[in-house]
């Protein structure tokens, strides 16, 4: 389309020839075309190709196998434009008057370029500036095409494990004195291991071989000094292993703290949409697992690599010295030896990536499963949850069989090569002997350097079995750690370590995933201290706004702005600082009543913590536990009641002395006199601060000086209790439904119930 692409194309795939002409034919004088992306789906829900021309006056539908002419709507004549998720597909739809007028369909695989692209075309029906992200989520590799384990994950079949071991060694640089004391260490101990084979042919070929009386003295005499060489000898390898292998242990140990620091540290800064997507217990298999497996390659496969090339190197030489022609030919199973490694490698490599997936896969499943142990039993859901628990578990022994079948054949091979090789000495030297061209110390030192030669080779299948379990370990580390982390702070963020705690949503729109918003056009102006309800039906957009308020994620369009600064630039720190939440189901860590209090504020002295808990009306039920304040509360805090927790939840935000403060949720599912207590808590909490409360009990929002109902994700009707229900509207609505539902609450309909009989039964 490059005749009529200009500097205000905002996205173009590459039109065959014959299309993009009947695409030019097809265009108005001075018409634009904006984007041009090609579809995978018919009408019809055939796989034939589509393809999407949108202009600056229209949008046009072209099949390429048909002639002249395309399916076009004028822009003028549409309100907007979203995709909608269907079943093995999805359509773009086109809002024209009241409908919904589908457009075009696409298959999964092109979901996340037409939902960003739906979103650039509604922009431009709404005469907004146009901005599409070309950052599409892959699904495949860009090189081989292969599926990839997830949205832009890491393709292992293309990844460069040579940089990626780099990279693991990179993180030994801050240690350069101790790696080359051990490459020190590792080249004495080499010449140690070199020794013995080498004072063993002496002893043999020399005071062994010697005869008469004169030459047994002469003989005697040298073989204590070769046999004290060989003692010596043996004990300073003894030494220097030790020191090698404790040093390599220090050096493995330190790097691994150091990735997984750094793991760490970005899985904490990571937005909330990657954990969206992500079960936790595979998060902690990469911390744990992943991390263990890179740290027992730097402790045992890297010494192991290092030590044994020098010491084919020094044997190599000392064979070719002793016997070249015969070293020739024991060199002839190593070409085997090495292809034979390299190919069972990358069969090992793809074993272990299956076998660590469905181990993340069980760790994670055992993870949820253990945390919804209730449910499950509620449910009597036992038997299922171990069916589901069977058959990963049965996974990872496929998994586990697969790897260490490969590890098995790759050992029965190399058993098989290099019994090969010896077979050859001993009929070369043999012969040798025979003919007094070859003496038999120089053989016994030739097997024994040959053993020494072969036995590193030997084992590289467990150098593989390292090697593949720290580098399919590694990338799903690196996969993390280069994950961009949460939106940082502009270069020059605006300090605000005093808020005043005025909040306005300008024209903000929002969608966790691209093409569908969740929230539209909201327009909201909070003033200081103003304590604003949220409410409508679940999914509105409630928790949503809040969301955006802590940025917990960044809106798409329009302007979120807190005392007139956009919150973009505001300083993150300084921003969440300010920032309390009170949540239906809050999360306690293990610990003390106080430490969880004083969480907030890790600095809180005991006199603080219990003036924050007598505000939330915590401090008595403290104190009547037998270790007050120093009680245990278990993980989670189920040593606690609902009311007790939700309590202790408003002496952390109170303690925290927010200006803005967001409640979700706060008094639900507690008994009438604990949401008497809590409601008291959150009047003490809320004084003096903005305050946004979500409630579907629509009674506990009265004290709030506005209420802002939302539906659909938009803004449908602001005002006070009286105000709104005066209007008798979507808010009057819910009050009243809200209200015939608690007339028929109790079992069977309720005394209130006219199909309800006198001795109770129905009618």
């Amino acid at each position: 389309m490059s005749g009529t692409m200009t500097e205000t194309t905002k996205y173009e795939e590459k039109m065959p020839e014959r299309l993009e002409a009947r695409c030019l034919d097809a265009l108005r004088d001075g018409e634009r075309v904006l984007i041009s992306a090609a579809t995978d789906l018919s009408e019809d829900q055939r796989f034939e190709e589509r393809w999407l021309v949108v202009t600056d006056q229209r949008m046009m539908r072209f099949d390429p196998a048909a002639g002249n002419g395309a399916e076009s709507i004028e822009l003028s004549d549409a309100r907007g434009a979203a995709v909608e998720e269907l079943v093995g597909a999805g359509r773009l739809n086109v809002e024209i008057g009241t409908e919904q007028v589908e457009f075009l369909r696409y298959t999964p695989t092109e979901r996340a370029k037409f939902a960003r692209l739906a979103r650039g075309i509604d922009q431009l029906i709404k005469e907004k500036p146009v901005e599409i992200d070309d950052e599409v989520e892959r699904s495949r590799c860009d090189k081989c095409g292969r599926l990839l384990p997830e949205a832009n994950g890491i393709c292992t079949a293309c990844t460069n494990r040579l940089a990626m071991l780099w990279r693991i060694m990179g993180y030994v640089l801050p240690f350069k004195t101790r790696v080359v004391l051990m490459v020190g260490l590792s080249l004495l101990y080499t010449l140690a291991e070199l020794g013995p084979p080498y004072l063993m042919k002496h002893i043999i070929d020399g005071p062994l071989a010697g005869t008469g009386e004169a030459a047994a003295e002469d003989g005697l005499t040298l073989l204590y000094l070769l046999v004290g060489a060989f003692a010596v000898v043996r004990l300073a390898s003894y030494v220097l292993e030790i020191f090698k292998d404790r040093l390599s242990v220090w050096l493995g140990g330190r790097v691994t703290v150091a990735i997984r620091e750094e793991l760490y540290e970005n899985l904490s800064r990571l937005n909330m949409k990657f954990y969206n997507k992500r079960q936790v217990g595979s998060l902690i298999s990469r911390v744990s697992n992943d991390t263990e497996s890179m740290m027992w390659f730097l402790v045992d496969g890297v010494p192991y690599i290092l030590t044994n090339l020098l010491l084919l190197v020094g044997i190599l030489v000392l064979l070719f010295v002793t016997n070249w022609q015969l070293t020739l030919l024991v060199l002839i199973p190593i070409p085997l030896l090495v292809t034979g490694g390299w190919y069972f490698w990358m069969r090992l490599i793809r074993a272990f990536r299956t076998k660590y997936y469905r181990w993340g896969k069980l760790v994670g499943l055992a993870s949820e499963i253990l945390s919804s142990v209730r449910v499950v039993k509620t449910f009597v859901q036992e038997k299922r949850e171990m069916r589901r628990f069977t058959g990963n578990n049965e996974g990872v022994f496929r998994g586990d069989y697969e790897s260490e079948k490969e590890v098995a054949i790759f050992f029965s091979t190399i058993s098989m090569l290099t019994s090969s090789g010896m077979i050859l000495v001993w009929y070369y030297g043999g012969g040798g002997i025979i003919d007094e061209t070859f003496t038999l110390g120089a053989l016994m030192m030739f097997i024994a350097y040959l053993w020494m030669l072969y036995e590193p080779l030997r084992w590289f299948g467990e150098l593989n079995s390292w090697s593949s379990r720290a580098m399919s370990g590694a990338e799903k580390v690196f996969e993390i750690i280069d994950t961009p982390a949460e939106s940082e702070d502009r270069e020059d963020p605006v300090e605000m370590p005093d808020m005043k705690g005025e909040v306005e949503y300008k024209d903000v729109i929002f969608a966790y995933e691209a093409g569908k918003p969740v929230l539209h056009d909201i327009k909201l102006h909070v003033k200081p201290g103003e304590m604003i309800g949220l409410v409508g039906k679940s999914g509105s957009g409630k928790t949503t706004m809040t969301n955006l308020l802590c940025r917990f994620y960044d809106i798409d369009e329009g302007g979120l702005f807190i005392d007139g600064v956009p919150i973009r630039d505001i300083l993150l720190k300084d921003l969440r600082r300010q920032i309390g939440v009170v949540l239906q189901d809050s999360y306690f860590f293990s610990g003390t009543i106080a430490e969880n209090i004083r969480y907030s504020s890790p600095d809180a002295s005991l006199e603080q913590i219990m003036r924050a808990a007598r505000t939330a009306n915590a401090h008595d039920f403290i104190c009547a536990k037998p270790d007050g304040y120093d009680t245990q509360i278990g993980e989670n805090g189920k040593e606690l009641s609902g009311g007790e927790k939700q309590r202790i939840a408003i002496a952390r935000a109170i303690i925290h002395d927010p200006r803005i403060l967001v409640l979700d949720e706060a008094t639900s599912s507690v008994d009438t006199h604990t949401e008497k207590l809590i409601q008291e808590a959150i009047a003490n909490l809320v004084k003096g601060r903005t305050t946004f409360a979500i409630a579907h009990r629509l009674s506990t929002l009265r004290r709030a000086d506005r209420l802002v109902v939302l539906d659909e994700g938009r803004i449908v009707e602001t005002g006070t209790h009286n105000e709104l229900m005066e209007m008798k509207g979507h808010f009057y609505r819910m009050v009243e439904t809200q209200r015939e539902s608690t007339a028929i609450m109790a079992v069977g309909g309720g005394k209130d119930d006219p199909n309800r009989s006198l001795n109770g039964h129905q009618t």
